[in-house]
């Protein structure tokens, strides 16, 4: 999937070392199934029927919404407890997940919605599909860019 992102996004090439080295080369093999499997299932017969697709879906940065705001939400019935998405936040982001030991021995994992910056890193590492949803919040703000935000000393006049 990540592969195919890239490549929608104009990628000629796409970077696996760190599958590698957490799996093995044997991880290239299964890359390529997944890449030739999401490519059938969408209909592209070849990686340049979709390179640059996603081009016209994309912004400058200071067009995005300031005011935007989403949180990550556990559907516990899915997760299985592996605690991927506590380890990623916990350590490399913004520490918005909490782990609970329940009673049998086993962890259950909650968002801390005020630290929650909506960056979807535990979406990402959570092995479990649609286990992990970011949900928009409603903020009660307007839309709001950089191009309008009175910090910016560069804004354009309304």
């Amino acid at each position: 999937r990540d592969a195919a992102e890239f490549i929608a996004l104009g990628s000629g090439a796409v970077q696996v070392c760190t599958a590698a080295m957490l799996h093995g080369f044997r991880i290239v093999e299964d890359m390529k199934d997944g890449l030739a499997r999401w490519m059938d299932q969408h209909g592209h017969r070849s990686l340049q029927a979709f390179r640059g697709q996603a081009v016209g879906h994309t912004t400058d940065w200071k067009y995005l919404d300031i005011n935007y705001k989403s949180v990550a939400q556990i559907d516990q019935q899915a997760c299985i407890g592996c605690g991927r998405c506590h380890i990623a936040c916990e350590d490399t982001s913004h520490q918005a997940i909490a782990s609970t030991l329940k009673a049998d021995g086993t962890h259950a994992y909650s968002v801390i919605e005020d630290e929650c910056v909506g960056c979807n890193l535990c979406q990402i590492t959570c092995p479990v599909e649609n286990c992990i949803e970011m949900v928009a919040q409603d903020t009660g703000k307007p839309y709001l860019n950089w191009t309008q935000d009175p910090r910016n000393p560069y804004r354009e006049a309304s």
